[in-house]
């Protein structure tokens, strides 16, 4: 049963030219929505890590909230998205991981 009591951050860029062309990345406000923690099956764990990927969350978020971002900010950790299950007609399944730069940092 889903409770949806978790939130989360999703941050977007968006591209735009200056005046002379040049495109630039302008960051947006990261938008809040609410999310559903799924646990993280020991199969699945070590399939990623066997893969060389450090999965730190799974969350669910409703279809009509995610609009393609692949940075969330999740229990107060900026998280890479590395995958995106979108087989459900009102749900999106993230697998977020640990960003490189992020690692080792208190």
């Amino acid at each position: 049963m889903s409770r949806w009591l978790n939130t989360c951050l999703l941050h977007s860029s968006k591209v735009e030219r200056d005046s002379r062309g040049v495109p630039q990345s302008i960051k947006t406000p990261p938008r809040r929505v609410c999310c559903n923690p799924f646990s993280l099956g020991a199969q699945s764990y070590y399939q990623a890590a066997n893969a060389g990927v450090h999965p730190i969350a799974v969350i669910q978020l409703h279809k009509c909230d995610y609009r393609g971002e692949r940075l969330v900010t999740y229990n107060g950790a900026k998280l890479n998205v590395d995958r995106v299950d979108a087989s459900s007609p009102d749900f999106v399944v993230l697998t977020l991981t640990e960003r490189l730069a992020e690692h080792g940092k208190a």
